[in-house]
C-alpha cells in the first residue's frame, strides 16, 4: 500500500479536502512534470496509506484539456473499501477540483476522458463508458495522433459527473 507521505509523492502539491467518516481522509494532488499534468483524488488513512486513488492525465497548453490530446483515467481502490460508495466520492471530487482550477471547463461537458484497456471487472461500463470508435486508430499513421487514438473506451466529463452525483 503506498503512502501518500511516501518520496514518490514530494513532487505532488496536495490539498485537504474533506473527510469521509472519522478513518478517511480525502486528499486532491496535481503533478505538473514535463507537460504532463496529473490530477489526482486520495483517499487515506491517518497515517497517510492510500486506500484509494482516481487519477486523469493528460498534457495541455494553458491547462491539460486545451490541447486535444487525450486525457486516460485510473482508478484503484483497496478491496476492504469497495463497495462502499467511495469510488463516486472519489469521482465527484475530482470533476469538483477540475471545475474550480478550470472554471470554463463547466461550460466544456462533452469533453472526452479515455481508458486505455479495461481491467476492471465491468466498473467502467458501470459508470456509463462506451467503447471508442477511435481504438484502432493508434494502427494508422493517419490517425495515430488524434484524441482517444488507441484507447478503448470514453466518457464525457458530464456524464461521469452524472455518474458521481447519482
Amino acid at each position: 500500500m503506498d503512502n501518500i507521505y511516501d518520496p514518490i509523492y514530494s513532487d505532488y502539491t496536495f490539498e485537504k479536502r474533506n473527510m469521509i467518516n472519522e478513518y478517511v481522509t480525502i486528499y486532491s494532488g496535481i503533478l505538473n512534470q514535463f507537460s504532463m499534468i496529473s490530477r489526482c483524488i486520495y483517499l487515506t488513512l491517518d497515517n497517510g496509506d492510500i486506500v484509494g486513488s482516481f487519477s486523469i492525465e493528460g498534457t495541455g497548453v494553458n491547462h491539460q484539456f486545451d490541447s486535444g490530446n487525450t486525457n486516460d483515467m485510473s482508478i484503484s481502490i483497496e478491496d476492504e473499501y469497495q463497495g462502499k460508495g467511495f469510488t463516486k466520492i472519489m469521482v465527484k471530487n475530482i470533476v469538483d477540483k477540475i471545475y474550480e482550477d478550470i472554471p470554463e471547463m463547466i461550460d466544456k461537458g462533452d469533453q472526452m476522458l479515455f481508458i486505455d484497456a479495461d481491467a476492471s471487472d465491468g466498473f467502467w461500463d458501470k459508470i456509463g463508458m462506451k467503447e471508442s470508435k477511435r481504438y484502432g486508430y493508434n494502427r494508422n499513421p493517419r490517425y495515430a495522433k488524434r484524441e482517444g487514438a488507441g484507447y478503448e473506451k470514453f466518457i464525457t466529463i458530464n456524464k461521469l459527473y452524472a455518474f458521481a452525483k447519482c
